[in-house]
């Protein structure tokens, strides 16, 4: 009777151990002497389908709904990690949000990488920083450039125009009456100029003087530097 009793529990307890879905115990079949350990292995039972769900979960990274007992002792280890995962669920999102001084100390070897992802990713919102205040400063120089030359052209007695170098529209001119022929000829002489100074492979730093005629006689003398 006493092996009858001990092939009931070990079926049970291979079964908990192995099976999906353990078949429950009935205590009524065992002895009065055994019946205490078979509850015994029936609460093992319960936590051992907790440890298995809870463990799905986590590994799913399900961190909200399904939680074991307290009295689960099994499940501890499981309890620090899934505490461990939801802090380290807000950090993420705290980096998300561009907060990059969020640091991980209790996840080994995953730690050292996530602290070396956020100061990787501070120290390039810092060098962005540091280029988009550059590019502010130079806009802002080009700007004051800009309007100081608009200044001297505006207040120029010479006439001076800007023309486009594909159409040879005249984009801006300081005299309001100006002959639209006639600058165009001007442009593609200076062009001319301009390609065979660069034949002659004058240097860049050499100023270099023009003094030409148009087709109406008119005199022009172009210093460049």
């Amino acid at each position: 009777m006493e092996d009858k009793n001990c092939e009931l529990l070990f079926e049970y307890l291979r079964s908990i151990l192995y099976d999906p879905s353990p078949e429950k115990l009935d205590i009524s079949q065992l002895e009065p002497q055994f019946q205490k350990l078979g509850k015994g292995f029936r609460y093992l039972d319960k936590a051992v389908r907790e440890m298995k769900e809870y463990s799905a979960a986590l590994s799913k990274g399900i961190l909200s709904g399904f939680y074991p007992g307290r009295d689960n002792f099994l499940c501890e280890n499981l309890k620090n990690l899934h505490a461990n995962l939801n802090h380290l669920t807000w950090q993420a999102k705290q980096v998300a949000n561009g907060d990059y001084s969020q640091t991980v100390s209790y996840l080994g070897e995953f730690s050292d990488a996530f602290n070396t992802m956020t100061e990787q990713l501070r120290e390039r919102e810092m060098r962005l920083k540091e280029e988009t205040e550059k590019e502010k400063a130079r806009v802002t120089m080009l700007e004051s450039y800009n309007e100081l030359l608009m200044e001297l052209i505006c207040f120029s007695e010479e006439k001076i125009m800007v023309l486009s170098a594909d159409t040879h529209e005249i984009l801006y001119c300081n005299h309001t009456e100006y002959d639209r022929h006639q600058e165009k000829e001007l442009y593609e002489m200076c062009v001319a100029m301009e390609k065979e100074q660069e034949c002659q492979k004058v240097s860049e730093t050499i100023d270099r003087i023009w003094e030409a005629k148009d087709l109406h006689e008119r005199d022009y003398r172009i210093t460049t530097g």
